[in-house]
């Protein structure tokens, strides 16, 4: 193999890479881990922000690389936004793949569900909270999607990448907090912006 091209969790490349024979010498084009933020700017049209938010969250389980996995909402309308798009994801049908309308699905892997508790678990350990009544309720491996608010620094779900259907909430008061976010953060996919 003279180029390994792979877009996945940097484990994964690690462990690939390490079976080529002259790992150090295979020439590598990588795209891994991702905590994709979306921006929902004060003058954003509130319906639409929230429909797509949760799509691009909440599609395939947030288990892409290209998935919403961090929300910057205007504190001027975070609580409006945060109702709706509550209430956009209550609405979703959870179930088995080939059921018509399904949208959340098992999780492929074991012991997502368990770490995906955990995440949650240390969110409200630290002041965040559960804002969907169903959010983070399990059955083996169906997990309904958890919206998460009061996101800040010190929680987990701030830096990992949850790959799952957690949906954490963050409020800014001026833009360079969402900013800086992007410029620091160690992944690095897309973001999304809402706004006029």
């Amino acid at each position: 193999i003279d180029v390994f091209a792979f877009i996945g969790s940097s484990r994964v490349a690690d462990l690939l890479k390490a079976q080529h024979p002259h790992p150090h010498h295979l020439k590598s084009v990588l795209g891994l881990d991702a905590k994709n933020p979306a921006i929902v700017l004060k003058d954003a049209d509130l319906q639409n922000a929230v429909r797509e938010c949760a799509l691009g969250a909440l599609s395939f389980n947030g288990q892409r690389c290209t998935a919403i996995k961090i929300i910057y909402v205007h504190e001027s309308i975070a609580e409006s936004f945060q109702k709706m798009l509550v209430d956009e994801i209550e609405k979703m049908k959870i179930g088995l793949p080939w059921t018509e309308g399904v949208q959340i699905t098992p999780m492929p892997e074991s012991g997502k569900v368990d770490y995906l508790s955990e995440v949650i678990e240390d969110a409200i350990a630290k002041g965040g909270k559960l804002l969907n009544p169903n959010g983070g309720k399990h059955f083996q491996t169906l997990f309904f999607p958890a919206v998460l608010g009061g996101v800040n620094e010190s929680m987990r779900v701030y830096h990992e990448e949850q790959f799952g259907p957690i949906v954490p909430i963050v409020t800014y008061r001026d833009i360079s907090e969402p900013l800086d976010y992007v410029v620091k953060s160690n992944f690095g996919q897309q973001a999304s912006i809402f706004g006029e």
